[in-house]
Parts: structure tokens; C-alpha cells; sequence
């Protein structure tokens, strides 16, 4: 089994124990360093307090099992407010939210798209867009979805009356 997807069963077991919602974990490189990536999530928020705890609970739990070689920095934190998507069920919960979907192959000449996040439709993810488009695709066929800060959101819903 790859140390990426180790690392998500052990943060998703500890996450579950806290009561968290495991969102995502990434290993990247940034500036010449790597880095372990963990971001957690609660209805209400998740605090500082909340993310320094797991953080030292899963720096315990990796360096007791060895799971990830070598030096690296752990980083615990929340999603942020584009948090990324990662399973339909979470499409299901932002239903009605305004995403950004990145697809690995071009539908229609493009690969990125932007609108409101429409109820997934078995495995597929959909997209309304702002000219009244929907766009689906096939969960499998996004590289990446993650909800976008829309500061003209209400002003578009009122039909650009000020």
C-alpha cells in the first residue's frame, strides 16, 4: 500500500475518534521540502486547538508505524473556504454552492469550469454555469473540484440589480 493512502486510513480512524471529518491528505513538495498535508473538518468549524491535538496524535501514530520515509513537515489544518471536494457525497452537501471543476481530459475544447454545484446523478458531478449551462461528467474524469468565494453571488441571484 502507498504512504499516502496509509496515512489517510490512520488520520481517517483517528478522525473519526475526534469527531472530525477527514477531508483530504496531500503529500507535496513545497520549496524544496515535503510536506504531509492533513485537513480536517467539523459542523461549526474546526478550531486551532483542534488541529494542534491531531497533529501531535498522527505525528505519534507515523512515527511509531514509520509510515512515511524520510524528513518531512506535517501540516494539520482546515479546508479553508475553497475547500477542496473529494467524493460526491460531499458534491451532495454543497449542492447549490459555487465550485470549480478541473477535468483531466478537454470536454468541449476546455477543462476548467465554474458554477453552481448541481446534486450529483449517480457517479457523475454537475456544473451550472452562469449563462444557464449544466455540465456533467463522470466523478472519475475530474482531476479536481473545490468550492469557490464568490463575492458577486447574491447580486447575480437578484438578476445584477444594485
Amino acid at each position: 500500500m502507498e504512504a499516502r493512502e496509509e496515512v489517510r486510513q490512520l488520520a481517517q480512524t483517528l478522525a473519526d475518534e475526534d469527531g472530525f471529518e477527514l477531508v483530504d491528505v496531500e503529500f507535496l513538495v513545497q520549496g524544496g521540502r515535503r510536506v504531509l498535508r492533513v485537513l480536517l473538518d467539523r459542523p461549526g468549524g474546526i478550531r486551532v486547538g483542534d488541529c494542534a491535538a491531531f497533529s501531535r496524535r498522527i505525528s505519534d501514530c507515523l512515527d511509531m508505524n514509520q509510515t512515511v520515509q524520510g524528513r518531512y513537515s506535517l501540516e494539520v489544518s482546515s479546508p479553508g473556504i475553497e475547500r477542496p471536494l473529494t467524493s460526491l457525497a460531499t458534491l451532495r452537501r454543497f449542492a447549490g454552492q459555487r465550485a470549480a471543476f478541473t477535468t483531466v481530459q478537454a470536454h468541449e475544447g476546455r477543462r476548467n469550469y465554474e458554477g453552481e454545484i448541481l446534486d450529483p446523478d449517480g457517479e457523475r458531478a454537475g456544473l451550472k454555469t452562469d449563462d444557464g449551462r449544466e455540465f456533467w461528467f463522470e466523478w472519475n474524469d475530474l482531476k479536481s473540484a473545490r468550492l469557490v468565494v464568490d463575492p458577486w453571488a447574491a447580486h447575480r441571484r437578484e438578476g445584477g440589480r444594485t
